[in-house]
């Protein structure tokens, strides 16, 4: 007799498949969140031109490009993430005054950069501060746009903005800090600066969250007030891609702790690089090299890693490297290696 029973193993392999999907979702939730918020900010965008709101228009286009910021920009693969602390490294090197070989291995520590590049290499450290800050002046600018001559008057949209605009200097303002499990935090508020802390972009996700309420309230006073107007369905949309949206800004690291295991990829594969170019250099200077290396890297936000874990992963990488390179005959540049500590630098912040 044929078996009418559903076959369970169908069942269980799509649960594996949907919790690959939504893991990939939060390892890439900032750009994720960008895509949905470029859809809800054309929308609100559409919205205001059907009713005649330019503010309101204006403030759905600025916002778009705060979307876009998010969605080219967050989360980069590993491949962007070696180019951008390859490039970074080799200047650092340049200016410490190391020869790097030009050869295949060293590469993408040669790399020259534009002005494109650097502002590229800014956007992508700062994805979030991008989004944030455009948002802030798209939520003022709809504050404005509810009151006055030619305002829609629409109260709803008044808080809808001030929402925003509290959301996005909260994602500006609140530095990310990790929790200390050594120093638990300690009462009501201790826990409470803690979470805000330990991810800022929560308090973000969260404020623009109410707005959403606002929207929906002020797209039922449109369609009341506007009926057969297109404004209120697209305030509805707006709410709808906002609402998804939020909930992955919410998931959000303003760092790049979302997809570490990109920046561990990117890590080992410049750690290579940076092998090479240090077995070419005089035995007497190499281990300097190293924690001068190491030094440097674990100061950039994109490393996720402390010196002691590169200076480790240089030293195996340097053990796999088996061929020999002339030393350079200009001997001035190891004498600053071995005298000089190391100078680190850090990406500056928005």
């Amino acid at each position: 007799m044929a078996n009418l029973l559903p076959d369970n193993g169908s069942d269980s392999s799509s649960k594996p498949e949907a919790s690959s999907t939504f893991e990939s979702m939060k390892q890439n939730s900032l750009k994720v969140a960008g895509y949905g918020y470029l859809v809800g900010d054309a929308a609100l965008f559409g919205a205001g031109l059907a009713r005649g709101d330019h503010k309101e228009a204006f403030a759905g286009l600025l916002w778009a490009a705060g979307g876009l910021a998010a969605a080219r920009y967050g989360n980069p693969e590993s491949d962007k993430m070696l180019e951008i602390l390859g490039a970074r490294l080799g200047d650092y090197l340049r200016e410490q005054g190391v020869e790097i070989p030009k050869e295949p291995t060293t590469a993408i520590l040669n790399k020259q950069r534009g002005v494109i590049d650097r502002i590229e290499e800014f956007l992508y450290a700062h994805p979030s501060e991008v989004l944030n800050a455009t948002y802030a002046i798209g939520g003022a600018q709809m504050i404005g746009g509810a009151f006055g001559k030619g305002a829609s008057n629409n109260k709803w949209s008044a808080v809808s903005g001030a929402l925003v605009t509290a959301g996005a200097l909260a994602g500006l303002l609140l530095p990310e800090k990790k929790p200390d499990p050594e120093n638990p935090p300690q009462g009501i508020i201790g826990k409470a600066v803690s979470w805000m802390q330990e991810k800022p972009l929560r308090v973000s996700g969260t404020l623009y969250g109410l707005n959403n309420a606002a929207l929906i309230m002020g797209a039922l006073k449109d369609r009341k007030t506007h009926p057969g107007n297109w404004s209120s369905s697209l305030k509805f949309l707006t709410a709808g891609s906002y609402i998804f949206a939020n909930s992955m800004l919410s998931l959000s690291s303003k760092g790049h702790s979302d997809n570490s295991n990109e920046g561990h990829e990117a890590m080992s594969k410049l750690a290579d690089a940076s092998a090479h170019m240090i077995a070419a250099q005089p035995p007497q200077v190499q281990e300097a090299l190293v924690q001068r290396v190491s030094a440097y890297l674990s100061a950039q936000p994109e490393a996720q890693m402390k010196a002691d874990d590169i200076s480790k992963l240089l030293h195996d990488k340097l053990k796999q490297v088996s061929r020999t390179v002339p030393a350079p005959t200009d001997a001035s540049w190891q004498q600053r290696v071995q005298s000089n500590p190391p100078a680190v630098t850090t990406t500056p912040a928005l």
